[in-house]
């Protein structure tokens, strides 16, 4: 499964979605290869929203691993 790292844990973490949340939500294969792209809903990303996401992707990412970034951010990844 695609693991998303967006949500706040402690106050000493980044906020990773704020700069971010109306970029493209782009996966890329382990080895590069753009598998989709998303376009960010109306008011933009957020943790709640992109952890809906992954029931709809295929499964197949999960055996050849996928990054999840939101426009240049590492957002997530199937090897966390």
């Amino acid at each position: 499964m695609l693991t998303f790292i967006t949500d706040i844990v402690n106050e000493n973490e980044p906020d990773l979605l704020t700069d971010n949340q109306h970029e493209l939500l782009l996966i890329v294969s382990l080895e590069g290869q753009l598998l989709a792209s998303y376009e960010p809903p109306l008011h933009g990303w957020s943790h709640e929203r992109l952890c809906e996401l992954t029931g709809s992707f295929p499964q197949q990412w999960e055996f050849c691993g996928a990054d999840a970034l939101i426009g240049q951010c590492f957002v997530g990844s199937t090897e966390i």
